[in-house]
């Protein structure tokens, strides 16, 4: 590296973010002969004015903690330490592990060799306090981490999560549109989330097939229903046939009789002639509940 190295070992919170450049670290990592790993979903962020809108939309500041996931070759993680008190960065590939303890040595980061769904997030907090996530998602593990984080959310500030864009429109989608389905109400339980930016293909290295967009998510701390695995039921079972009405969805679903779930509806105030894409997240909460003994 020697003269070339464009991070001085200065770097951290309050530096000017014209001292490192994606493009220098994407060179580097291929002086040593680093390249993307298909089998672990890998495309590293190349655009710095992304990776520093990322930053800002996350809304981190100088008394933040950041969890950051899958840091690749630092594009992300650099932008966040301008910002940041500290970046713990949760990274899986062992020859980025090393790269990136090289690349950030002496700055405001500490990178942890392991995978996300295994780490102890609640020990985590014990020493580094209630962290915000910031990531650029494997797109192919993208809703398995999110709802990961969300059962952790007591330990968590906020969340904000790039996704492919097919993924954060229906993690977004309110009642009544079309991509409205099981995984916007299942996110709404525990979290209310907001598109803040999208990304394109030619922002990574290598490019992704698809577009990616950014979703923020306010959490919610409260516990949400008594029994996610009877609310889960009641939610699959009501969108398993969407041309369905829901009195025929759940009847097809073996929730109960007809007549017993025409009952059930009308009690909860809904109509039976409805879709499960009209109902709100407290309707189907009513419904669960009314459901609960059948």
């Amino acid at each position: 590296m020697g003269a070339e190295r464009p991070i001085p070992l200065a770097f951290g919170r309050g530096m000017k973010a014209n001292l490192w450049s994606p493009r220098a670290l994407v060179r580097r990592a291929k002086d040593k002969g680093i390249l993307p790993h298909k089998g672990l979903g890998q495309h590293f962020l190349l655009d710095k004015g992304i990776a520093l809108r990322i930053a800002e939309v996350a809304g981190v500041g100088g008394e933040d903690v950041v969890l950051e996931i899958g840091p690749g070759v630092g594009s992300l993680t650099f932008a966040l330490a301008e910002k940041a008190k500290k970046v713990v960065a949760v990274e899986i590939d062992k020859r980025l592990v090393e790269f990136l303890k090289e690349e950030t040595a002496g700055l405001n980061v500490e990178i942890l060799e392991g995978d996300i769904l295994e780490v102890d997030l609640p020990s985590l907090a014990s020493m580094e306090g209630e962290m915000k996530v910031v990531a650029n998602l494997p797109y192919n593990l993208s809703t398995k981490i999110l709802f990961y984080l969300l059962e952790h959310r007591s330990q968590l500030k906020d969340l904000t999560l790039m996704f492919q864009r097919e993924v954060a429109e229906r993690i977004v989608s309110p009642p009544r549109s079309k991509n409205y389905g099981v995984l916007s109400v299942m996110v709404r339980l525990w979290a209310e989330p907001k598109m803040v930016m999208r990304v394109p293909k030619g922002a990574f290295w290598p490019p992704p097939e698809v577009e990616g967009a950014v979703v923020y998510f306010e959490l919610k701390k409260g516990p949400g229903v008594p029994d996610v695995k009877a609310f889960r039921r009641i939610v699959e079972a009501a969108f398993s046939t969407r041309r369905k009405t829901l009195l025929n969805a759940l009847f097809a679903a073996g929730i109960a009789p007809k007549e017993r779930i025409r009952e059930i509806l009308l009690q909860c105030g809904i109509d039976p002639m409805r879709r499960a894409e009209t109902l709100t997240l407290e309707e189907l909460i009513r419904l669960t509940e009314a459901t609960e003994e059948v």
